[in-house]
Formats: structure tokens, sequence, C-alpha cells
């Protein structure tokens, strides 16, 4: 699904969230929706009207007419587009309106038998203030709370399914999120609330190459008809889309669990030896979340890094003295071991990748007074974080944490003790133990594992690139080999200061698969013998397989 070439100008795509999807795509989502040959249908966000061609050619091949199919388009220009290819496509007076799809109000026009299409995929806060509105009372009128983290294809797929007859099908594509995001809840509990059937297709390689977005088929059938459940379905690339959406086989999901988060759409790609394996360590108490032994929350926020973050060097130039600065970790390149200490803190910020955060105790002093009064001239003081402090230099959530965790990281993330007490940027998290728990150096150690692995897998999501980002929501439910509390308090036993030494030594070695194997071998292999280990070792290397393979998305076949 490539950009369009615009490239975000006022009328352009790419400022409406807007990403075209190739035919075949449509084609199958088409097929799949009309199933006589005078069925209505609606494309909401038509762009170039790829969705409204195939539509005509399904209903032509079913023997019908392509009088009751309507497109919405915010964009003239792409409306435009969209009727010229119709009408070469034999469909004599196209009805493509210039609209914004949310404020269309479903009585203005007829009920549709399907709802076809691509929605786009705009953040709720990068939506204009009257879009917002929109998005807020379409919330409300399907009983849903409007989430600032929200994008715009949840509002769409709920509006859209108002403009449906009795027994009408959605089919949509729609983000990955919707399989995993706390704000796609709701979502789900919507469509089963109005849908008999609703079918999430995944696919292995990404369908669309060009866009730094996982994307999930949407296929809700049955509008108004007694639920009947929620479904999967696997394909390994587009391809598997030539042989038609009905004939693919599908296993039934557990809808209470997707939508209280219990579940994810991405968690059936876990082969069934390593699911045999988690079932097992969770129904014997074997394991246990990060959130029974400690909190995680962002680290600070500065609003503007080049203006607050100093090396030694530069400090040392502007004669600041130490009290108004506090030693701080950048970036998670800082986490070379299980712990970063004073010695890591200096070698990271001769990269850059640790320094030192300005923390005045007022600006009184001369050398921090010469230094502030640049602000204004270089816009600092025009930063939103930075215009709402008070005073504007004081930089808040700054006591050092127990632990850092990297929030985003290629291969796993990693979590190490902070003995070098630093401050936390939010470029990481903050991990700080709860009262008489276990000791910070047995949480690393732990965390190294292959279950905490395959757990980052389970519970983060994917960025472009195949990046694996953690929330705080969803690094407190990383599961550690550790028995529930109040077991491994105290001090670490002599084995585990040895175990977890050879764990430091080989991670800073950057030998990250040696590092596992120890740490397996001390933690999870009395737990579950060395196949279990193998299982929960193999399933994390497959779902970080399939990340990356999405990054990089397969070539779409031809037609």
């Amino acid at each position: 699904m490539g950009r369009d070439p615009s490239n975000g100008s006022p009328d352009g795509a790419k400022s409406v969230g807007a990403y075209y999807t190739p035919a075949p795509v449509a084609r199958s989502l088409a097929r799949w929706a009309l199933r006589r040959p005078h069925e209505r249908a609606l494309d909401p966000a038509a762009g170039d009207g790829v969705f409204l061609m195939e539509a005509a050619r399904r209903l032509a091949d079913l023997g019908g007419a392509a009088d009751g199919l309507m497109g919405i388009e915010m964009r003239a220009a792409a409306a435009a587009q969209a009727r010229a290819r119709l009408r070469e496509a034999g469909v004599p007076e196209p009805d493509v309106a210039v609209a914004d799809f949310l404020a269309v109000a479903p009585g203005a026009r007829p009920a549709v038998d399907a709802v076809i299409g691509n929605p786009p995929y705009v953040r709720f806060q990068r939506l204009g203030r009257d879009r917002r509105r929109q998005a807020q009372a379409i919330a409300a009128a399907a009983g849903v709370p409007a989430d600032p983290l929200a994008s715009s294809w949840a509002a769409f797929v709920l509006h859209a399914e108002r403009f449906l007859a009795p027994a009408g099908r959605l089919a949509l594509v729609v983000p990955s999120e919707i399989g995993h995001a706390r704000y796609a809840r709701p979502v789900l509990a919507a469509l089963r609330r109005h849908f008999a059937r609703t079918t999430f297709v995944l696919f292995r390689s990404a369908l669309f190459p060009g866009l730094d977005q996982g994307t999930v088929l949407l296929l809700a059938d049955g509008h108004g008809e007694p639920f009947r459940g929620f479904f999967l379905a696997h394909l390994e690339s587009s391809r598997g889309l030539a042989g038609g959406l009905e004939t693919v086989p599908v296993r039934t999901l557990e809808a209470d669990a997707l939508i209280s988060g219990e579940a994810r759409l991405h968690d059936a790609w876990l082969p069934a030896d390593a699911n045999a394996v988690l079932d097992a360590l969770l129904r014997d108490g074997a394991c246990s979340t990060l959130a029974t032994r400690a909190s995680v929350s962002i680290g600070y926020v500065t609003g503007d890094n080049r203006f607050f973050h100093l090396s030694p060097e530069r400090a040392s130039e502007l004669g600041i003295p130490a009290r108004h600065l506090r030693p701080a970790l950048f970036r998670g390149r800082a986490l070379l071991g299980l712990a970063v200490t004073e010695e890591d803190w200096l070698a990271a910020a001769a990269a850059g990748h640790s320094g030192y955060l300005l923390a005045p105790e007022d600006a009184a002093d001369p050398a921090v007074a010469a230094y502030l009064a640049g602000a204004e001239r270089l816009g600092v003081l025009r930063r939103t974080k930075v215009r709402h402090r008070r005073p504007w230099y004081r930089v808040t959530r700054t006591d050092p944490p127990d632990l850092v965790l990297t929030s985003m990281s290629g291969r796993a993330p990693r979590l190490a003790v902070n003995a070098g007490a630093a401050a936390v940027c939010n470029t990481l998290h903050a991990v700080r133990l709860l009262g008489g728990r276990a000791p910070a150096p047995l949480l690393a150690l732990a965390a190294s594992t292959s279950l905490t692995e395959l757990s980052a897998e389970l519970e983060g999501h994917a960025l472009g690139g195949g990046m694996l980002k953690l929330e705080p929501s969803e690094a407190l439910r990383l599961l550690l080999p550790l028995a529930p509390p109040p077991q491994q308090t105290g001090c670490l036993s002599s084995a585990m200061e040895r175990a977890a030494a050879a764990v430091d030594g080989a991670l800073r070695a950057g030998d990250v698969e040696a590092a596992r194997a120890l740490a397996d071998r001390v933690l999870l292999e009395p737990l579950v013998g060395t196949s279990g280990v193998d299982a929960l070792r193999s399933g994390a290397e497959r779902l970080r397989a399939l990340r990356r393979e999405r990054s990089r998305g397969p070539r779409l076949p031809d037609g």
C-alpha cells in the first residue's frame, strides 16, 4: 500500500492518513463482501477508486450492475480520479461524493449491504478540531470512550456499522493495532454486539511493503444477527488471497480474552509446543509477571533534549557546577550488561548515549543563568512540555529507578540494574521495585531468559523497521521464570550471583545467545526441562522473525 505522491500537501493523501490499496487486496475483499447481483456497497474512504472498481467488476461477474455503488472521499482530486476510473470501466454516473465520512449522517444515504475499503490511519491527537469532535461523537453514540491514543480507523469502523442494512457486511483493511491496542478493545466489543461473525485475516508477510504499519483484514458478517464468534485466518502472503477469502480455513478465537486484552491476535503465530509450555508454567504458578515485583513508567521528558542534555565536556565548558547536573541515561545502547555502572555511564557518555541532565537547583548560579538565558533564542521556551512547567527549566520524574528497561529493541528488551543511580530519559523505562520483592539483580537475570524474550514478543508490538516496542503497561505483563512473591526475596544466593556474573560477562562480550543460554540453564531449565527451553526459545525466534519479515514485506502478485 504505497503513499500518495502528494506527500502531505493540504489536499494530499499523507496528511489524512491515506494509503492506496493494491488491486488484489481490494479484489478479494469485494469478492467476499458482495454476494448477489444487485447489492449496494459503500467505500467510505474511496481514494483513487480501487475498491469501487473491484466492486463493479464483482457485481458484473454476478450478473448485476454498479448502480448501487457509492464512494465518499474528502480529497477532491482523489474523488475526481475515482470517478474517471469508474467511467472508463463502464460506470456511466459514478457516485463518489466529496465529503468527510465522519461528518456524514447514516440516514443521509440508503443503507448498504456492504462497506468495503481501507480507512485512514491518523492518530486522534493529530486530527483537526472538527474531526476530533466528530470522532468523539461517533464513539459516544457507539458507547465507546474516546481515547487520545486512538487512530481514525476506529471511528471509521464504528461509523460504518451504522450504514449497513440487516445482515450486511464490513470488509476493511485495518491496522494490526486492532489485535493489541488498548483503545481497540471497545471496537472489538462493538463488533461482537453488532455482528454474527467477525474474522481477522493475518499475514505472515507485510501486505503493504511501503508502509511502516502492520495490517489485518477485518471481515464482519451478519449485521444485527446473534453473535456466533470471532475467528482467525492465517495466510503466508497476499498470494493466499487468489483462491478467495471464503476458502481460507479459520479457527475460533476466545472473544472475551481478545476484548479484555488477555489474548492478542498475533499470539496465534506461536507454535503449539511453546504455547503448551507457557500454559503449564502459568497453570503451575512457576512464573509471574514483572508487575508482581515492580512498577514501570516512562523516563523523564525534557521537551528539548538538545538543550537539557549535556555531555561532560560541554558541562565543563559552560562551567556549570556538579550540583546542577544529574547523571542520566539517554539511550538503550548505554545498557551493556546486567547492570549499568558509573564506568558504563562514562563509556556511554563518550558515544552520546548518556551524559548529564541539566537540573538546576535554582537559576541564581551565574553559569546556569547564562546558559538558561539562551533558551529563548533557541526556541526552547516554545516547546509544549517546557511551556507548561513551573519553573520551566526544572524537569520532573528524575529520581533514579532501581532498574532500566529498553522500550524499543531490534532483538529483545534489556533489563539492567541501575547501579550508577542515573536518571532515565523517556527513550527508556524506569523500573522501581515494590517493597519486599526480589532483588534487582535477580530480575535482570530472569529477564534474560527465553521465557521473557517470548513474552516480550507476545506483549509488545512492532514498529516500522521491525523494531519491538513495549509500552509500560505491556512491560508490566512480561513473564519471568520466578514463582510469585513472597519467594525470591532478600539477597542473591552465591549460585545466582555466579550466574548473574556469567550472564553479565557474556552480554558485555556481545554474545547474546550465550547470555540467554546461561540464564535459561539456571532459572528456566529446572522448571520446564531442556525440551521446554527449546520450545520457548524457538517460539521467541519465530515471532521475532515474523516481526522482521513484515517490516520488509513481500512482492505483491500481479493483477
